[in-house]
Order: C-alpha cells, then structure tokens, then sequence
C-alpha cells in the first residue's frame, strides 16, 4: 500500500497506513478507496487526522462464534484499542451461542495477569466462573420473563468480564460447546423415565424423580441377573417379573440405555446372543396384559353441550333409528338396480326416439315451405 500511495504521489506515514488498513479489517478495495476519497482535498495524510476518520469509517464485519471467542480473550493490538462497548458488541454478534462459547474455553485459557503463580491463575478461573453463572441468571430472567432490555447486562456478565479476567493465549483452538449435546441427551433420558414411571405406576406409586433415584438400577439387576446366572432357564423369570411390573421389551431397552454411563456398554448387551434371542422369542410368544394403551386414541370431535330437554328433541325416533341401523348394517345387502333397462323399455326408447326424428324432419321442411313430392322430384333429377 505504501508503493501504492507513492506512486500516486500521496505522502502517508506507515503508522497512518496502518491505523487505515486496521480500521477497512484488511479489505484492500475498502483502504483504496478511504485512500481516494481523503486525498481529495490535500495529499498529505497525518496520523491524527486518519485515526479519526478511521474511527468514523469502520467497516462493520460479521463474526464466527470460533473468532469471537478467540477475540474475548485475545491479547495485543488487536484488543487494545477496543473500549467497553466494542468488547460488549463482541456478545452480539451471537448473544445465544456466544456465552456457551466461553464457558467452554475458558478453562484453556493460560491468563497473562497471573503469569507463572498457579494459585493466581485458580483465583482468576474462579471469578470467571462466577460471572459465567451471574450471566446464566440473567439468560434465565430474560427467557422467562421476555425481558430482553437486560442482554447489556448479561454481555457484561457472560463476555466482558471473563475476557478481562483470562485475558491471555488461547492453549489449543476453540470448542464446540458440549453443552448442546448434554442438553440433547438429558432431554431424551427424562422422557424415558417419565414413560417408565407412567408404566410402573400402578405398582410403584413413586414420582419420575423416586424411579430415577431409587427404582432404575434393581429393575435393570432384576431383569438381568437371572439371564447372566441362568441363561435360557432364566428367561421366564425376566419376563414374569416384567409383566408384575407392567414393563414392555421397549422399556427394557429404555432402562439398559438410563442405567448405562456414557461411552460405556450396557449390561444387557454383554449377555450371550443365544440368551438374547430367547428372551425375546419368549416375550413375543405370549400376550402381555398393560393398563395403559399400546395406541395414541384418535382426536375426537369437540361437540357443544346441549341442554336436556334440547337433547331430548334431537333424538330421533326408534323407527328412524332402526331404519338408520338397517342401512348402516354391513352384513346386509342393498338391492341395487341394474344399471341396463330390459329389453321392451329399449324399444320403446328407440321407437319414440324415431318417431321425434320424422316430426323433426317435417317440421323443417314446413318451415322452408317444402312438401314430400317436391323433395323427391329434387332427389329423382340428381345424377345417379
């Protein structure tokens, strides 16, 4: 650039060209054109006088959640210039995933304030997260409550003042929040247990939270332990206690898959495949009573309430009712008319239809003032 300005006869000092050059974030087609547009008027460019113009004509680029991060704890020239509200608008570029963003990488953040002292370094990582869960409060209130004047306040909380705190050298390149994926799986888990308590209610009478804590692990040691010891011959009693505590095959699986650490086989796949398959083989063998329905019921119609005596006008008579059910019975067959007509009505039909053919026919010729001999005189003269 400054070759650029040279050869154009501009006299630029190289740190005016790069408060420029920061201020169009390395957009070359932006520096040229701030170049033509203040060299206008006068070919010298001091630095004073491009800082502010720079400051006025600041490009305005959007961020990645991976460079803000990157950005709220970074250390240098490229943060200290920027003032408490361009570390805030930091926060919005992304005011949902950006928090998640940091309290997933502020941990391998090495903070420059605390140097080498490790005791340091665990006092500031403490404050971060003290103000991470201040932001969290805040991200609740607004969520409940729609008050969404308060996201200043939670950019404070959630970005500014752990950037300040762990400012510093990012150790490794940023992570994707894991919180998603925990969210994810939490979600899936608690409608399990609130199947499985659904099921057992009528035996156990305990809340989702009682199954959880207190029911999951023997129910899942009381349908396994007699298939690891036994084998085959214990199948039948994994089921009858299933069926005792109204269970289906699906949530067994269900209960495998809550009971299990993650990353971690489940006790029920480490059996033996030939036990599996017994097992399974024997519960579909027999039909198993529930209390609950196997089915989502159809939605049915909302219908007014009427009062009795409008009722009682409305019901029909026992003759129209039977009458009704007659017709509606499957079992009964309609006599349905042939869609041919017999014979003797088809000639009739024919015969009127020729009959209206010759009235048709005289009324025509009338009308032009013909008879029947003139017609055939008219036909005889044609060549044959």
């Amino acid at each position: 650039m400054m070759s650029i300005a040279f050869k154009e006869g501009l006299k630029v000092p190289p740190p005016a060209m790069n408060e420029l050059i920061l201020a169009a974030n390395q957009d070359i087609r932006q520096v040229l054109h701030n170049l033509s547009m203040w060299c206008a008027r006068d070919k010298t460019l001091t630095y004073d006088g491009v800082k502010e113009d720079a400051s006025k004509a600041k490009k305005d680029i959007k961020l990645g959640p991976f460079d803000v991060v990157r950005k709220v704890f970074a250390k240098g020239e490229e943060t200290s210039h920027m003032s408490l509200i361009d570390k805030a608008d930091l926060f919005f570029h992304d005011y949902s995933l950006g928090p998640l963003f940091v309290q997933e990488n502020y941990i391998h953040v090495k903070p420059a304030a605390a140097g080498k002292d490790l005791k340091k370094e665990l006092i500031l990582l403490s404050k971060t997260a003290d103000s991470i869960c201040d932001g969290d409060l805040v991200d609740r209130q607004i969520r409940a409550r729609q008050n969404w004047s308060l996201l200043p306040t939670q950019a404070i909380y959630s970005s500014v003042l752990p950037g300040e705190l762990m400012r510093g050298y990012l150790q490794e390149f940023p992570s994707f929040p894991s919180w998603l994926g925990k969210f994810s799986s939490t979600g899936k888990h608690d409608r399990i247990v609130q199947e499985l308590s659904m099921h057992m209610s009528l035996r156990t009478h305990a809340s989702k939270r009682a199954v959880n804590l207190d029911y999951l692990s023997y129910l899942r040691d009381a349908v396994v332990s007699p298939l690891a010891r036994q084998g085959s011959d214990g199948v039948q009693n994994a089921v009858t206690f299933m069926d005792s505590y109204c269970l289906l095959k699906e949530d067994v699986e269900n209960l495998m898959e809550a009971t299990s650490w993650a990353g971690k086989p489940s006790v029920f796949s480490k059996l033996d495949s030939k036990v599996k398959s017994a097992f399974t083989r024997a519960y579909n063998k027999v039909a198993h009573l529930t209390p609950y329905s196997l089915q989502l019921a159809p939605k049915s119609k909302r219908v007014g309430s009427v009062d009795a005596e409008m009722s009682e006008e409305l019901e029909p008579n026992e003759a129209e009712t039977e009458q009704g059910s007659l017709e509606s019975d499957a079992m009964i067959k309609k006599k349905t008319k042939s869609a041919k007509p017999p014979k003797a009505e088809r000639k009739e039909e024919r015969k009127k239809g020729k009959s209206k053919k010759k009235k048709l026919n005289k009324l025509s010729m009338q009308a032009y003032g013909w008879t029947v001999g003139t017609v055939n005189g008219w036909a005889n003269q044609l060549p044959s």
